[in-house]
């Protein structure tokens, strides 16, 4: 299966959005997208240990928790209609407007969103939203963020990771039932973000 990305292309890639940032200074709202296992999360970790102060939003505390989900949704749970799309818009407007507030993050061992996890102050110089459906068309957020960026990634690439994240993480027992998984959701959920046009919405496509 496909390793994750080295340290010199993560690095690479902080780069990148380093540089783009200086460019706009006044950015506030910078949003990471992607496909699953194209490497947004651990682009943000350098991002964020790299710019003071700056804040890492998860979209996956905006995930329904499991107890508003039918049967179907929870086998396809990732698919964008098992997240909170409005409630994370209002939240959005809400931080642009005022420049505070608390946020949802995900907690992986209840495989629940936990509330209040995440506080933005007005002393927060830069929040980065990082998720998979950002820059979807319907979802209608592109133009909350000062820096839109997408990590393009080919899809054989990313659903091997998928599929080794599903395996390390205790979601599935076995190499086979973990590329089930990848395949039956992950990869729809994939062409579902690019058949959107996410990429092309991106001020910036960094490789991956």
């Amino acid at each position: 299966m496909q390793r994750s990305p080295s340290l010199d292309e993560v690095s690479s890639a902080a780069e990148t959005v380093r540089s783009a940032l200086r460019n706009r200074p006044d950015a506030y709202l910078v949003a990471i997208s992607g496909i699953p296992g194209s490497g947004k999360s651990t682009l943000c970790e350098p991002l964020r240990a790299s710019l003071l102060g700056a804040v890492v939003l998860p979209m996956d505390g905006y995930h329904l928790r499991k107890s508003q989900l039918d049967a179907g949704s929870l086998r396809r749970r990732g698919a964008r209609h098992t997240f909170a799309n409005a409630e994370l818009r209002a939240d959005l407007m809400q931080l642009r407007q005022t420049r505070r507030g608390t946020f949802p993050a995900f907690d992986h061992a209840e495989q629940d969103p936990r509330a209040d996890a995440i506080q933005v102050t007005p002393a927060t110089p830069l929040v980065i939203v990082e998720g998979l459906y950002l820059l979807m068309r319907d979802w209608q957020l592109e133009k909350l963020f000062d820096l839109r960026i997408f990590i393009d990634c080919k899809l054989e690439i990313a659903m091997e990771r998928v599929a080794m994240r599903h395996l390390a993480c205790g979601l599935e027992p076995t190499a086979e039932k973990a590329w089930e998984r990848a395949m039956s959701n992950d990869r729809l959920n994939a062409l579902d973000i690019l058949e959107d046009g996410c990429r092309e919405r991106a001020d910036l496509v960094i490789p991956a």
